[in-house]
């Protein structure tokens, strides 16, 4: 999956799965279930460990799908200053330099882009702040985290109050 254009497609829908109904699976499999089993848990197959992938379920006439991205970051919003903080999940690792993308929801109900950048030597990355008053018109925004090592991180967020 190409998280970005995913992303910039459709920045607010934390559920991409609508937009796989056409898409041959990669990978399928049939468990047999019983009825003492109220949860069943299945570990990603090895070749898709590493990858950004859908994950669909269907039993009886029931279908439910749910995107799994593969990433090892941690990403910390920090809404009262319209800041996120990036981190390895490890915490141990000093990480790059990582690509933020940023949409926003207006008050009117447009969606716009609304700015791209780096995170910053203290791994962070300032997601609200323009050089005009835009943002007393944002509702909510969505930000992408991409690592092309790393990989991929979504998360909304209020904007800072003024």
């Amino acid at each position: 999956m190409d998280i970005e254009l995913l992303f910039s497609r459709n920045p607010f829908v934390k559920d991409q799965s609508t937009q796989f109904s056409f898409i041959q699976p990669a990978h399928k499999m049939s468990i047999p279930l019983t009825g003492d089993q109220p949860v069943h848990k299945l570990p990603i197959p090895v070749e898709f460990e590493n990858q950004n992938v859908m994950i669909e379920a269907i039993a009886n006439g029931v279908r439910r799908s749910k995107a799994y991205f593969a990433n090892s970051l941690s990403v910390q919003v920090i809404e009262e200053y319209g800041q996120i903080r990036v981190a390895h999940l490890s915490g141990v690792r000093p990480i790059p330099v990582i690509y933020v993308k940023v949409y926003a929801r207006m008050k009117d109900g447009r969606v716009v882009f609304y700015k791209d950048g780096y995170t910053d030597v203290r791994n962070r990355f300032d997601f609200a702040s323009l050089n005009t008053n835009e943002i007393d018109e944002v509702e909510r925004f969505s930000i992408l985290v991409l690592s092309e090592e790393l990989g991929a991180v979504i998360r909304e967020a209020d904007p800072p109050k003024r």
